[in-house]
């Protein structure tokens, strides 16, 4: 089903599309909802008239979304919670509990703001996207503990393992330039070998070439001894 978007949507588009959409999606969320309209002429016309009004609300609705973001971006959310020897909790978080949280310190999220990375039912820290529209959201953190204290652990312990990536890739490159470095040192001992035997190479070729020559001048000198003995006998 085609519709026409009254609401912007995170890879969906924005408002004013007309988008193609699943039949349930359209009839069971976004008509009944009212975040778009059948896209027909009925209702392209009516669009028309209301898309400024839209625009509008849409506008206040991204500048009162960066300022709840502004609340909470920076924050360290804490949740101490029950739980077995083995770290599984008894229950566990969920999207609602994470807005309650904000609720409760006169932030309004909607559950449905929340996006969690995976299911929240042991013990640690985890990751979760909070988007308030589709232009604004942000990454937080969720350290959820048995207590105070755990928590503080928990965050120290998850500091030090995202620094060791960086110390073994500093590890690795430092090895990769020692290597390359040696690398380049044998080349240039190869190449001086190389010179080094080109220039012999060359020396016992000049020499050949001598010895050769010489050869050939005292055989030529020889020879005209020879005619020359020839000569006087003969007188």
């Amino acid at each position: 089903m085609e519709v026409i978007l009254l609401e912007s949507f995170d890879r969906l588009g924005q408002i004013g599309d007309i988008v193609k959409v699943k039949n349930g999606f359209a009839r069971n969320y976004l008509i009944p909802q009212k975040k778009a309209l059948r896209a027909n002429k009925e209702n392209k016309d009516k669009f028309l008239k209301i898309k400024n009004d839209l625009l509008e609300k849409d506008k206040k609705i991204i500048e009162d979304s960066k300022l709840t973001l502004k609340q909470i971006e920076k924050k360290e959310i804490i949740f101490i919670r029950n739980a077995s020897d083995n770290g599984q909790l008894y229950g566990s978080v969920s999207p609602k509990d994470i807005a309650n949280y904000f609720n409760e310190k006169k932030i309004s999220i909607k559950p449905s703001n929340i996006n969690l990375h995976s299911s929240i039912k042991k013990i640690g820290i985890y990751d979760l996207n909070v988007k308030l529209h589709a232009d604004v959201g942000c990454n937080l953190k969720i350290n959820v503990a048995t207590s105070e204290e755990n928590a503080k652990k928990q965050k120290i312990e998850a500091e030090s393992l995202a620094k060791k990536p960086n110390e073994s890739t500093k590890a690795v490159d430092k090895d990769k330039t020692d290597d390359e470095n040696e690398s380049t040192v044998k080349s240039i001992d190869k190449i001086s070998e190389g010179t080094d035997k080109t220039k012999k190479v060359t020396t016992d070729s000049d020499n050949v070439t001598r010895d050769v020559n010489m050869e050939k001048a005292a055989n030529l000198e020889k020879l005209k001894e020879t005619k020359i003995s020839s000569i006087e006998e003969k007188e």
